[in-house]
């Protein structure tokens, strides 16, 4: 995704502000890796799209090889410079072309909220060819927007500002959508391309056209990827790694930082006045767990 790339923006904010993954998060995904096939192995995984390796560094204590991949060489010198051992092996590689993994050498590959900047049918034939027959794709994700529990005025606020075209709507990189709309494209395709034990969960059921009838989600009652706790400041500084806002002061650099004034319209419809005052917040979420097409067989015996 190319504005991730670009020297105007900043790897370090992202590293500092973007939310941490629940720690149950790993083991949610290998009792699901593990749940047809208790022998189903933990030599590698690769973390897709690994940006400053924040969902990186939660894996080593549970593989013996991670390897995070990125188009972006600034972020991946962040998250060279966030690491504290040599645990995790970087690499900067399209998520469409991953040609120095050999076919069927993958156990677990993961995707943190970055697949919606791929192509869907190149990544999806990919990560087919280089998964393991037992293997298994989770990929996760966060539009960034919230049901605000006890300032609901807010929720309109924010969506507007992240998708309204008078705001940062026009200014996103192709493929926000596909992460907006709940990772349902990917769920087509991995129908279409026969991957089998499909799940996807959401919550809370505030994403943009679910559920589906076309493709069903299961319904979170419970946050499932993230628990992230923040003021109206860390929001702030949240809503700032944006890469739409990037691009949108990079057209409009003359006029007051956008995320900054969302904030302070949030807080006036809030009746709020302090910058440190905590939120209650439900952050709209993805999880999308699936086994290769060759996985099919071997479940059915």
């Amino acid at each position: 995704m190319a504005t991730y790339s670009k020297p105007e923006y900043s790897a370090n904010g992202y590293q500092t502000s973007r939310p941490r993954y629940k720690a149950s998060l790993v083991d949610t995904i290998l009792a699901y890796h593990n749940k047809n096939d208790p022998t189903a192995g933990t030599d590698l995984v690769v973390d897709v799209a690994t940006g400053t390796g924040i969902f990186a560094r939660q894996l080593p204590p549970y593989f013996k090889r991670v390897i995070g991949t990125d188009i972006s060489a600034m972020m991946l010198q962040s998250a060279r410079d966030a690491s504290t051992d040599n645990s995790i092996d970087y690499a900067e590689a399209a998520s469409e072309d991953m040609s120095f993994l050999k076919p069927g050498s993958v156990d677990v590959m993961t995707v943190a909220t970055g697949a919606h900047w791929f192509d869907v049918e190149k990544f999806v034939k990919e990560a087919k060819r280089v998964l393991k027959p037992n293997g298994t794709l989770a990929i996760f994700g966060y539009p960034g927007f919230a049901h605000f529990v006890d300032y609901p005025q807010c929720d309109k606020i924010l969506k507007d500002y992240g998708l309204g075209d008078d705001n940062l709507g026009r200014f996103w990189d192709k493929g926000r959508e596909v992460l907006v709309n709940g990772y349902r494209s990917y769920h087509k395709a991995f129908v279409k391309d026969s991957w089998s034990d499909i799940q996807r969960y959401i919550y809370p059921n505030t994403i943009e056209g679910e559920p589906s009838a076309e493709v069903p989600p299961i319904l979170a009652t419970k946050p499932v990827i993230m628990d992230f706790e923040v003021s109206w400041n860390k929001l702030q500084d949240l809503l700032l790694t944006w890469s739409a806002l990037t691009r949108y002061h990079k057209q409009y650099p003359e006029r007051e930082n956008a995320a900054k004034s969302v904030v302070q319209e949030m807080m006036v419809a809030a009746g709020s006045t302090d910058m440190d005052e905590q939120l209650n917040l439900q952050w709209e979420e993805i999880l999308l767990m699936c086994h290769p097409p060759q996985a099919a067989a071997q479940l059915a015996r």
